[in-house]
Order: C-alpha cells, then structure tokens, then sequence
C-alpha cells in the first residue's frame, strides 16, 4: 500500500516537472538575435503563416558558404512562397558581415547572427549546417543536414526537381 502511494506520487511529480519544462520559455520564435545592423530581432518576425524555414550554419562549419550561394538562388524562386532566413550560430553581426564581405555573398534574404548560441538551446541541432523548418505552432518538423532545397521546393509547391537558376541582372 505504502509502495503504491510512492509510485503515485513519484509519477505525479514527474509528470508536473515534464509541464513545467514544456511551459518554460515560450517558442522557438521567442529566440532573441541580431540582425545585421546589431538591432535585436526574434524569428516571429520573419515566419509566414505556414512557419519558417530556418538555414543554420557557423564560420566554423564545412559548407556553409556553397550553401548559402545556392540558397541566394533557391530564395530568388521562392520567396513568395516560404519565409527563410540565415542564423549564424556563435557569431556576431560584425564577424557575419565580414564573412560575407570576404566570400563576395550579398543576400536578399535576411541574415540573422546568434553570438550566445540562443538558438542552439531551444533546437536541437543534428547537424551544422542545417536547414530546420519550424511549423506555424513553433515546433520542429524538419531537421536535415546542409541546404535542404528539396525540402525548401516542396514547401514551396514547386516540383522537387526543378532547375533554380540564378536572377538575370
């Protein structure tokens, strides 16, 4: 009897600690980080009502600057279908302009620098770079290795194997 009473308690407990971590902390768009001029933003401002494609990489990371030039050109495709935006995990808004400088990347898409590694601790990163797409709710669905463009054309309603092609200038 003893013994059960225990277990009741004990599951009750856990079970109010398990609410008490899910309640904490609001959503993935509640994250706090820089824009390019050091102006605090959150991700609320960049998602649409279908949520937000998020393409994650650092200074550090092996293939972020091939992804980010391809995804200059998926961004041209789609951006009137499927909100994306870069996070610089672990960098300030200085060092992600001088990165770009230096690599010759001028992005129409909005660029985001994350020097605490806010978003690192509310997602669980599998990878980096990643692409992780976040549903209107603030919840993960997707979370794949590198510039994700099938992904990307999907959410898009364009046909997966579609050719993106760079903007005529």
């Amino acid at each position: 009897m003893q013994f059960e009473l225990y277990s009741v308690l004990m599951i009750r407990l856990i079970l109010l600690f398990v609410v008490f971590i899910l309640s904490c902390g609001g959503t993935v768009y509640n994250i706090k980080l820089k824009d390019m001029e050091g102006r605090e933003v959150t991700l609320e401002d960049f998602r649409n009502k279908d949520g937000l494609v998020v393409y994650v990489w650092s200074g550090t990371c092996v293939g972020h600057t091939e992804d980010l030039r391809k995804l200059e050109d998926i961004y041209a495709k789609v951006r009137r279908k499927v909100a994306i935006v870069s996070v610089a995990i672990m960098m300030d808004p200085k060092d992600v302009r001088k990165f770009l400088e230096d690599e010759r990347i001028k992005p129409s898409f909005p660029v985001l620098a994350d020097p605490k590694g806010e978003f690192a601790k509310k997602v669980t990163l599998l990878f980096l770079p990643a692409t992780i797409f976040i549903d209107e709710k603030g919840k993960v669905k997707e979370n794949m290795p590198r510039l994700a463009k099938g992904l990307i054309l999907k959410l898009s309603g364009s046909p997966i194997g579609s050719s993106v092609r760079s903007p005529q200038r």
